[in-house]
């Protein structure tokens, strides 16, 4: 039975760390995510690998989504969150 299949695949992904379940789904998506489906143009596509693996190295710096929007406002002059 195909359930019983996927459930046994499932079962063998979880014991994986995290770094490899991720690659894992990666690598399945690619899989049949067509470039049809794709919001993304592939130039953009190429700017997201480059962000990850900078991320990936340890050469990013990650903010807090709430701080990132406060810089937006005040760099546009807009006012702050209520």
């Amino acid at each position: 039975m195909m359930t019983e299949s996927i459930n046994q695949v499932f079962a063998a992904a979880m014991a994986l760390d995290a770094d490899s379940r991720r690659d894992l789904a990666e690598r399945l998506w690619d899989t049949v995510q067509t470039k049809e489906d794709t919001v993304f143009s592939e130039s953009t596509w190429e700017e997201i690998g480059l962000r990850v693996a900078a991320s990936d190295a340890g050469h990013a710096e990650h903010i807090p989504g709430h701080a990132a929007l406060e810089q937006i406002r005040a760099e546009f002059g807009l006012p702050k969150a209520g």
